[in-house]
């Protein structure tokens, strides 16, 4: 219902899920682990069981009918006994309410000097627990780039690049997220046997888990193909860059322990070239790194050579002189 989202006329592309849903935050008795999340399928219709503490869960579940003004605990109760985890039980309920899904996402994230992020952008399926995730992810990688236009330390072009990287991850969230809601939901006897009999074999697979949980915590996004990185665009951390003032919002040259007292001067330099953009830090990890402010690497390279890409993709990315002057011009 984002009212700024229509006074700029970007409307939402996709579909809604005819299905009803219900939320609840419960006082639970413990009987699930408190860092994991079930993922349960029925013929009823799935329930997600999310931990919020040892002894409080939320659920999200399908349901036929409203029953009430707002989910009870008693159907709370009988949901988790009919197709929840044997042993799990709810005492109390804290919060409920009944909610219709949605799969849909702009084409467009902005407008002018207007730009949106999280529900307003985007709205999906909530199993997988990616939603606030996605928002929060919408908003580091905007940020720095408001921060660097609004000093005049870059121009518009880096604002620009906010579409060109978030919304490929957002359209991929949206396909996941109902895939995960068709399969859960699917009504066809055939597939929930096959549901039931493949998911339990591969969720004890590593790589499946890993993979699992590298998609739904979103750690595993990266920015390959952005206009403003060059390589896969992953995310970086050492330990250089945890505590303190960590990276604030400024790009760090990494150096590896290799780099010679040449390349060392050079890189001084191109760092006195980008005052407040750019800050050099010797590293343990081999090569020349550049690391966004958001913690995302936009270069890596080896050799004193890889100073000069760097200088080049810095150019593009700040274009001195275009930052406050060209965003108030817009």
């Amino acid at each position: 219902r984002s009212a700024v989202r229509r006074l700029l006329d970007l409307p939402l592309e996709g579909g809604e899920y005819e299905a009803t849903f219900m939320l609840a935050d419960l006082e639970t008795n413990g009987a699930l682990p408190a860092d994991e999340l079930q993922l349960c399928p029925s013929e009823d219709g799935p329930v997600a069981i999310f931990p919020m503490s040892a002894t409080r869960s939320r659920i999200v579940a399908m349901i036929d009918r409203p029953e009430g003004d707002a989910p009870s605990l008693e159907l709370s109760q009988r949901i988790l006994r009919e197709r929840g985890p044997r042993g799990i039980e709810a005492h109390a309920l804290n919060w409920s309410s009944y909610f219709h899904i949605h799969h849909r996402h702009v084409t467009r994230l902005g407008a002018g000097r207007i730009f949106l992020a999280g529900d307003a952008a985007h709205l999906h399926s909530p199993f997988g627990g990616q939603g606030m995730n996605t928002g929060l992810q919408d908003a580091w990688n905007l940020v720095w780039k408001l921060d660097l236009v609004l000093h005049g330390r870059a121009g518009w072009p880096l604002l620009d690049s906010y579409d060109a990287e978030r919304l490929p991850v957002i359209k991929q969230v949206v396909t996941m997220t109902d895939l995960m809601t068709k399969v859960m939901a699917t009504p066809n006897r055939l597939a929930q046997a096959l549901r039931d009999t493949v998911i339990p074999m591969v969720s004890h697979l590593s790589p499946f888990q890993h993979a699992l949980v590298d998609r739904l915590s979103e750690l595993g996004i990266a920015y390959a193909g952005s206009p403003i990185v060059e390589g896969p665009g992953k995310r970086y951390l050492e330990d250089s860059m945890r505590g303190g003032k960590g990276i604030v919002s400024r790009f760090l040259l990494l150096l590896g322990p290799e780099t010679d007292a040449e390349t060392r001067d050079a890189a001084a330099l191109l760092c006195q070239t980008f005052p407040g953009v750019v800050e050099s830090r010797r590293s343990r990890h081999p090569g020349i790194t550049l690391v966004r402010p958001d913690g995302y690497v936009a270069y890596a390279g080896v050799g004193g050579e890889s100073l000069l890409e760097i200088r080049s993709l810095l150019k593009r990315q700040t274009g001195a002189g275009q930052g406050t002057a060209e965003m108030a011009g817009r």
